[in-house]
């Protein structure tokens, strides 16, 4: 939707016929309790001062009680003071826009209009009967013009500047919504006591409205600390994702297998998992860790690569990589299991692997996954190092080195769960493709990216939010 220039105009004229209206529904009755009035008014200025910056760049104020308690009395006193509000908000300069201080003039004009009129025609008969009614009707109108406040800022913000922000306004009074329940709630409760015990109860509401004030103040905060958190762990994913791809985008320059290898293996070794009824956090794991299993190979001289025979002092090097890649991927953090996943995916059944020498089950079973698949792999895939054989071929030589280098019954798991469902693409893994299995490794993380808007496009001003 298209900003609007006239919208500024159309706010200040909606907000004359609210004006308006309250004047000629005005009752003298409405004016009876001018110390109330004054009392009110003193209130909605003083929690007009503690205002919250939200994670959604809405500023959040809590006259809200106040103004509720003002509709009880009738439009016109409700509409005085919100207008004394507005005073004090030009006057202290907190205004960005003279468009936003037109929505601002309407907005208010018309909830607090709106809710008078209400007030005045259900809760009078409900007040006069002093029933729990009246407790729920107050509690009504506190939520329901409290949604339209919200409501109105939305479709202003919309006409005004041609962008939504439903998505801002909900990350406000998601936090806030319990706790506005509970607001209504002592609102409703002030009204009761006002109805029984008169204007005294007046400064109760304001000792009860400057503590909410605070913990509103506090809550946001915590959320917005709580997103700041989200954000940098969001950044700090990425900044992995992104070292850990140029690792193996310089692995794949010098030797081509290498990311697609390590997505088969990703691919293959979460299925084990899967089939082998592993929970799904440890298929995550194991998939993550398949994923970057190769990385110790940046040590590796570029003649290594290539296949033929390894010299002694090649081979110490190729048994140091695991090592190599744990530490590498242990720098990162959170990652200390998937380091060790993967400094123990050489290790062989029967002891005889590298770089520590484990045996049976002091291997990680996710390990021992990780071992089969990329076994598996290496044989099959085009781009490997040896001839490439067919899956049945391949079936055939895990089956025979099972027991000595290979976890037995995992190769079972393999063989009959999932290579035996799959079809031939998925057998030979040569469509693996590394950017895909990240996005799925990074889709299973549950990353979230908060929304926040920069500071010059924030929303106008939310009462009570």
């Amino acid at each position: 939707m298209r900003a609007s220039r006239f919208a500024p105009v159309v706010a200040l004229l909606v907000a004359v016929a609210m004006g308006a209206t309250a004047v000629l529904t005005s009752r003298a009755s409405d004016w009876n309790d001018p110390l109330l009035i004054v009392l009110l008014c003193a209130l909605a200025l003083i929690a007009d001062r503690f205002e919250v910056q939200s994670a959604s760049g809405s500023t959040v104020i809590c006259t809200h009680p106040t103004f509720v308690l003002a509709m009880l009395l009738g439009p016109g006193p409700a509409l005085a003071i919100g207008g004394a509000v507005i005073v004090a908000l030009v006057l202290t300069g907190r205004t960005s826009t003279k468009g936003r201080l037109a929505g601002d003039i309407s907005i208010y004009a018309v909830f607090l209009v709106a809710g008078g009129l209400i007030a005045r025609a259900v809760g009078t008969h409900l007040a006069g009967d002093g029933s729990s009614w009246f407790l729920i009707f107050v509690i009504g109108v506190f939520l329901a013009t409290w949604a339209l406040n919200f409501a109105l800022v939305a479709a202003y913000m919309r006409w005004l500047e041609g962008r939504r922000i439903e998505r801002e306004l909900a990350a406000t009074w998601r936090p806030l919504l319990s706790t506005q329940i509970a607001l209504a709630c002592g609102t409703a409760f002030l009204a009761y006591l006002y109805l029984r015990a008169g204007v005294a109860v007046v400064p109760l509401a304001g000792v009860a409205l400057i503590a909410y004030s605070r913990l509103q103040r506090d809550l946001l905060q915590a959320e917005r600390h709580a997103d700041t958190a989200r954000q940098l762990a969001t950044d700090a994913q990425e900044q992995r994702d992104g070292l850990v791809r140029i690792i193996l985008d310089f692995l794949d320059a010098r030797d081509q297998m290498t990311a697609r290898h390590s997505a088969a293996v990703a691919r293959y070794a979460r299925r084990i998992a899967e089939a082998a009824g592993c929970p799904e956090a440890e298929q995550r794991l194991v998939h993550t860790a398949a994923l970057y299993h190769d990385v110790g190979k940046v040590m590796f001289a570029d003649r290594m690569f290539k296949a033929g025979k390894l010299t002694d002092e090649e081979w110490e090097i190729v048994k140091r990589h695991p090592e190599r890649g744990a530490e590498l991927v242990g720098h990162l953090p959170n990652h200390e299991d998937v380091a060790a996943i993967i400094l123990a995916h050489h290790e062989r059944i029967d002891g005889r692997g590298y770089p520590r020498g484990l045996a049976g089950e002091d291997i990680p079973r996710l390990s021992r996954m990780i071992s089969i698949a990329d076994t598996y792999d290496v044989m099959t895939g085009r781009d490997s190092y040896r001839q490439p054989v067919s899956s049945a071929e391949a079936i055939q030589e895990l089956r025979r080195v099972s027991g000595a280098q290979l976890d037995s019954s995992l190769v079972e798991i393999f063989v009959e769960q999932v290579l035996a469902v799959e079809d031939l693409a998925f057998r030979h893994g040569d469509d693996a493709d590394f950017e895909a299995e990240l996005a799925v490794e990074r889709d299973g993380r549950g990353v979230w990216r908060p929304v926040v808007p920069p500071a010059e496009l924030s929303p106008p001003a939310l009462e009570a939010a």
